[in-house]
């Protein structure tokens, strides 16, 4: 269906002032999270990544918003994604299910986003 890869260098995102305001790239329940993680700038860097990749695995859908695609852990601390609105909507009537993995190192933050065909149930 899609797959999405992004590097992002950690520094290049620490002036910028737009990732923080909650809402508009991330929920506000991502910016605490990010806030109260270890290396917060890092946190911050690997959920732009994500979403970035995000977007380059995904077709054009009409009407969805950065804040649709929210990432959080699982129990294990895996990223995944949870989706709202619009995304969510096409998502589910698609089909679609979508896996992302991060990998940080030496300043960098890597993301890989696929999609693909969820199983029938």
């Amino acid at each position: 269906m899609g797959l999405g890869h992004d590097l992002q260098a950690i520094p290049e995102l620490e002036a910028v002032r737009a990732l923080r305001e909650p809402d508009v790239f991330f929920t506000a329940a991502e910016l605490e999270r990010f806030a109260a993680s270890v290396s917060p700038e890092q946190s911050l860097a690997a959920g732009f990544s994500a979403k970035e990749a995000l977007f380059k695995a995904l077709p054009a859908i009409e009407g969805w918003y950065w804040t649709d695609a929210e990432l959080v852990h699982d129990a294990r601390h895996a990223p995944r994604f949870r989706f709202h609105g619009v995304l969510a909507e096409h998502l589910e009537r698609e089909g679609w299910q979508v896996a992302v993995s991060l990998s940080h190192s030496g300043g960098f933050v890597s993301t890989v986003v696929l999609v693909t065909r969820a199983p029938s149930p």
